[in-house]
């Protein structure tokens, strides 16, 4: 690569060949896919070839959209790799979000739960889901195939829960709990690390938001709803968990057999699609292949120095404080307002539905205008607050419809974490970091969930005073959080425009700048032609 495309690499270690594909020379071939009809300029005009540099010049991820065959191996990657990572989050969510529903099909009588036992349910999966962070850092960057792991996973965790069901008291069922959150622990650093990997910057919040969705929210109150008019020997919950649990487990051994470890592995591409994929990745220029032979300490200790780190790091706290109180009180605060059981099960799917559309329209608008996350994840969360103190405010006496909206309108709350969740992904380059900043993302929001149930007294049931206010404070601290994150972004960016150096003039410098970053291990702070995403 030529010196005029500075990259800092004092502290980068050289990995060698990176790709079993050689992608070294995909510069050539690329170059000749782009052709005069791309949409770019007029067919047969001279100037043409001009035009499009000069158009792909101000942006390397659009410049990578207009590649021949990028349309047809997004296609590909998001019929197979997409419905994996859905699926995965989503059968983890109905696991871990059955037990409010459970709660409701008298769970809590029949396992004789005492004062905050049912709360202590919530925490001890985050407990063990929170240590479990430290050894899956050490573990996961050294791991080839992320996506047999993740089915692995999904295999131990779907056996617990169905073991769930032949629990009779407390501590039998605390215990699978806790064992539960070793086996989830790292499902979530899995899927960031795997959209990286698939995903053009441009590409991974719409993404993301389908992966981390509220699917499972709007089937637990459905499914909850149907299980309530089975006429069984067992109790409704136990149907619901050997069901969940056997699903899990199917899934988990399909997909083991099925999903590529990565590119140059995918039976779906060829061999032109697969260059172009590495390429696609190319332009993200935050590495391009899962897995190192060593750890890179000094990555580590960038994030650790860098405030915006500890911005988005307190704010997945906080988040996940209004998370903790939705997913596991949401049930106990719509049967508060005089519904009965069912009718809870089914006015409880709604919620989800909205996160859901919130989401996805968020991450839609994304895609079309640039630098907007930290917008939406302000707005999202005020409104988010909104409906929070509706719910605090309004008497269900006399306004229960009014409540029940309030409800709704903390949907809102999940946006956010999925906007917060894109920017880490966006922002981390390095092999090392980006497992650092993994494993942060799945220690402090196991911390935050550990903490947000604990506030949910059962002394205060069916209003929680004291969850409420949290999660009041929680949103006005996440608004805060966001905001700074831009503006710290925003003067980086502006310091690094300000250096001149000379910008890639068109796709293909971009692609070759991102192989050197995947080759040198390179960090966000290391390549000085890196643009934070805000």
């Amino acid at each position: 690569m030529s010196n005029k495309y500075r990259l800092d690499n004092s502290s980068a270690s050289q990995q060698g060949s990176a790709s079993k594909l050689e992608y070294g020379n995909i510069s050539e071939e690329l170059e000749n896919t782009i052709g005069p009809h791309d949409g770019l300029g007029p067919s047969g005009d001279k100037n043409n070839e001009i035009g499009v540099v000069s158009r792909l010049s101000n942006d390397s991820e659009l410049a990578a959209d207009r590649l021949k065959l990028n349309k047809k191996v997004v296609m590909k990657i998001d019929l197979v790799i997409l419905p994996f990572l859905t699926c995965c989050v989503f059968l983890q969510i109905l696991d871990k979000n059955s037990l409010s529903y459970a709660a409701i099909y008298d769970l809590r009588t029949d396992l004789n739960l005492q004062g905050q036992e049912y709360s202590w349910l919530a925490t001890i999966f985050y407990i063990s889901y929170l240590f479990m962070q430290f050894p899956v850092f050490f573990l996961l960057p050294k791991i080839k195939n992320l996506p047999g792991f993740m089915s692995l996973l999904l295999i131990g965790w779907g056996v617990l829960v169905m073991l769930l069901a032949a629990c009779k008291n407390f501590a039998g069922f605390a215990t699978l709990r806790f064992f539960l959150g070793v086996f989830e622990a790292a499902l979530q650093p899995c899927c960031i690390i795997l959209s990286s990997s698939w995903y053009t910057k441009r590409e991974q919040p719409l993404r993301m938001a389908m992966w981390s969705n509220t699917f499972a929210g709007i089937f637990n109150g459905i499914f909850g709803y149907a299980f309530g008019h089975w006429n069984a020997k067992l109790h409704i919950w136990q149907y619901m968990f050997i069901v969940y649990g056997a699903v899990t487990i199917v899934f988990g051994l399909f997909t083991y057999l099925v999903v590529p470890k990565d590119i140059e592995s995918a039976w779906f591409l060829n061999k032109k699609e697969k260059e172009c994929a590495v390429a696609r990745i190319a332009t993200n220029q935050t590495g391009i292949h899962i897995g190192v032979d060593r750890l890179e300490w000094s990555q580590m200790r960038e994030s650790i120095f860098d405030a915006k780190y500890w911005l988005i790091i307190v704010f997945i706290i906080v988040q996940n404080f209004v998370n903790s109180g939705i997913t596991n009180f949401n049930t106990f605060i719509i049967r508060g307002f005089g519904f009965s059981n069912f009718r809870t099960m089914l006015l409880a799917t709604p919620q989800a539905s909205v996160a859901m559309v919130v989401s996805l329209l968020a991450a839609a608008a994304t895609y079309f205008i640039k630098n907007i996350r930290c917008v939406l994840i302000c707005f999202t969360s005020a409104v988010t607050m909104t409906g929070i103190i509706m719910i605090w405010k309004i008497s269900p006496e006399t306004h229960r419809n009014a409540c029940l909206a309030a409800v709704y309108i903390c949907g809102f709350f999940n946006t956010p974490y999925v906007l917060a969740l894109s920017l880490f992904s966006s922002n981390t380059s390095g092999a090392t970091k980006k497992a650092f900043t993994s494993f942060s993302v799945g220690v402090f929001y196991a911390l935050g969930n550990l903490i947000g149930p604990q506030f949910f007294l059962n002394s205060e049931s069916p209003t929680y005073q004291t969850g409420i206010k949290a999660m009041l404070a929680a949103c006005v601290i996440m608004i805060f959080c966001a905001a700074m994150y831009a503006f710290l972004c925003t003067l980086e960016n502006r310091k690094r425009d300000g250096e001149h150096l000379e910008d890639p003039q068109n796709v293909i410098t971009a692609i070759e700048i991102g192989e050197e970053v995947d080759r040198q291990n390179l960090t966000d702070v290391q390549n000085r032609h890196f643009r934070y995403t805000i």
